[in-house]
């Protein structure tokens, strides 16, 4: 087993194969989009990875990866896949991923929309005002959520969730800004805080083991550590690692 609470520049399926089996509580990760090909996320550039994949390549490559990971889930264990469609919609990136969770034997949770309140900046409308092919931008992301046997968390453990969280998160339209710091921080796709924070309280006790194995800036490790989990993560790209490593210590 790799150290808890520390996070790794590796290769996720690397790093997954060095997990023990039954080891992680909790999931959460936010995959690339697979955009780069799209020419309205051109400027969507990782600093080594290339997200042009050919799209049946890149569902088989995130299929490798939770494939891997199932067998390092707990009984119990549940995976949160935060994703967007592509194309407005037109290609249903959620559905396929969905579809390859329970091919291989995950069980479906729920599906949380992420309203990131942007409808204001919209720009594309297709055949304006006509029928002939309109155009539906989607100012939404979803967050997938499966689990691996037990629906029902069977370990025991305290919770730090408060009733007016609970009351407010329970309802599967979460509304919060997108990370408004990705210039400063110098990654292109970082979620916020406020994403991995109602999934950990929501879906894992204090001192549960929280993973993510597209670490990026390691928000989810971050906030896991912010909020008592152990947490492991890995990131391949070594700018990015170095920089969300010094995140995480600045909060030792």
């Amino acid at each position: 087993m790799l150290q808890l609470n520390k996070v790794y520049n590796m290769d996720c399926l690397n790093g997954i194969s060095l997990l023990d089996d039954n080891s992680i509580n909790l999931c959460i990760t936010s995959p690339p989009y697979n955009l780069w090909k799209d020419t309205k996320y051109k400027k969507i550039k990782y600093n080594e990875y290339k997200d042009d994949q050919d799209y049946k390549e890149y569902l088989k490559w995130l299929g490798m990866i939770f494939s891997s990971l199932r067998s390092k889930l707990t009984s119990d264990g549940r995976v949160v896949i935060n994703i967007g469609d592509k194309k407005n919609g037109l290609i249903p990136t959620h559905i396929f991923i969905a579809n390859f969770m329970l091919d291989m034997g995950f069980f479906y949770y729920t599906t949380i929309i992420w309203n990131k309140s942007q409808i204001s900046r919209r720009t594309a409308w297709g055949s304006f005002q006509s029928p002939s092919c309109p155009s539906f931008p989607t100012p939404f992301e979803y967050i997938l959520v499966f689990y691996k046997d037990s629906r029902k968390l069977t370990h025991k453990g305290e919770t730090d969730l408060t009733k007016q969280e609970f009351i407010d998160w329970s309802l599967a339209l979460w509304t919060f800004t997108p990370e408004t710091r990705m210039k400063k921080f110098g990654h292109p796709a970082m979620f916020p805080e406020e994403l991995p924070k109602r999934c950990i309280k929501m879906l894992s006790y204090i001192d549960d083991v929280v993973f993510d194995p597209f670490g990026g800036l390691f928000t989810t490790a971050l906030v896991a550590k912010k909020l008592n989990r152990r947490y492991i993560s890995f990131e391949n790209d070594k700018k990015y690692f170095e920089i969300g490593q010094k995140r995480l210590e600045e909060i030792e």
